[in-house]
């Protein structure tokens, strides 16, 4: 059977989905564990706290908001 062709649009849903579902189980795991969360950024290695991960995240996405990007 050949299969329609999917909405980019709701290809990149479900992406970002997916990612927001794995980025909640490693804040959760960080938490149950008291494990800093490793982050690549700036071309850099990163250790964070669940709390700073929390914050810049947070702020990301407050940007994103303000530029319109995020509906």
């Amino acid at each position: 059977m050949i299969r329609p062709e999917q909405d980019h649009t709701s290809v990149t849903k479900k992406a970002q989905a997916a990612f927001l579902d794995v980025q909640q189980s490693v804040i959760e795991r960080a938490k149950q564990t008291h494990t800093p969360i490793i982050v690549f950024t700036d071309n850099r290695i990163q250790s964070l706290t669940v709390e700073e991960f929390e914050r810049i995240e947070l702020e990301k996405s407050s940007e994103r908001i303000e530029l319109g990007k995020e509906k």
